[in-house]
């Protein structure tokens, strides 16, 4: 569960329409679903029912908007009791839409970092579409008017194919390198497989594995990479929620890739994070648009991340 979609949850409520919440969101009806989907999934229940008149809230939808009326308020307390604007998640000006593209392990830091400059500049309306890698790039390759592909992207790629990446990007976009991620292997401390220093590729044939996708239709680019490799894992099951990802695993003994030293910005204690033999990296990337309508918002994104994390840019 993360706080934003509580927000969308409580204008879903209020307004009585996804198309009415999404509106006032800044975020496309698919998004705004998806992530109610994810939301009734985490909670197994059904929070609302869609009809001709509009949305209905269940039972249990109606118990859910007013525990996070409550929370929502705390919320609010919270920050004014510690002298701390509420950075606002969304935002209602009419200036021009920014539109941004985030691969899941980048979402937080995107999210973080839109809320700071919408607290500290000029309001801009925010569209975010959270995706896959692979969704993002395949979106990329195929939409033809440069008007539709968004603003800012951030994505990661592995080293390989980045050439194919910037042959396919670089009409339209700056790239700028993040950070580097090492793709490892989450394993308790007390499972003998912590005292590894490198995990064999061999040895993963073996082991039960819950692997992030973002969508469970597909193969991990990790897996892929190994599949490549000669090494193919025969006990695998996939997920598409990231944020359960690593706590999933662990409460079904099972065992899943992560980056590091990012460890999805959330690293779990008890945990070690063990490398495999064949060293795989994954290059954080923010994509710029060239052409751009609202330079104020995307220069200030640009110098925010600068701060963070000392840009390079590759093209």
């Amino acid at each position: 569960m993360r706080l934003e979609q509580l927000y969308i949850f409580q204008k879903i409520a209020e307004s009585g329409s996804i198309r009415k919440a999404s509106e006032s969101l800044y975020s496309s009806p698919q998004n705004i679903s998806k992530s109610m989907i994810q939301l009734e999934k985490e909670w197994n229940t059904t929070l609302y029912t869609r009809s001709k008149t509009g949305i209905q809230l269940t039972e249990d939808g109606e118990q859910a908007y007013l525990l996070i009326q409550n929370i929502l308020k705390d919320i609010e307390v919270l920050n004014q009791y510690f002298h701390v604007e509420t950075p606002a998640l969304y935002c209602s000006e009419t200036q021009a839409l920014v539109s941004v593209c985030s691969c899941s392990v980048m979402e937080p830091i995107a999210t973080a970092t839109i809320n700071i400059i919408l607290s500290e500049n000029s309001e801009a309306p925010i569209q975010i579409d959270k995706k896959s890698s692979s969704e993002i790039r395949k979106d990329l390759y195929t939409l033809e008017k440069e008007d539709d592909m968004p603003d800012l992207v951030l994505l990661n790629e592995v080293p390989e194919k980045m050439t194919f990446l910037q042959k396919k990007t670089e009409k339209i976009y700056h790239c700028y390198f993040i950070f580097s991620d090492e793709l490892c292997l989450q394993v308790p401390l007390g499972d003998p497989l912590a005292q590894y220093d490198k995990i064999p590729l061999k040895l993963l044939e073996t082991l039960p594995m819950l692997l992030y996708t973002g969508t469970p239709k597909q193969k991990a680019v990790g897996e892929k990479i190994i599949q490549e490799l000669g090494h193919e894992m025969k006990n695998v099951s996939r997920t598409s929620n990231i944020e359960t990802c690593s706590r999933i695993a662990l409460n079904q003994h099972k065992y899943c890739f992560v980056g590091y030293p990012s460890v999805e910005f959330r690293p779990m204690a008890n945990v070690a994070y063990v490398p495999l033999e064949v060293s795989i990296h994954a290059d954080q990337l923010l994509l710029v648009k060239k052409r751009r309508r609202n330079r104020t918002f995307t220069n200030a994104f640009i110098k925010s991340m600068d701060d963070c994390f000392n840009l390079k840019k590759l093209w």
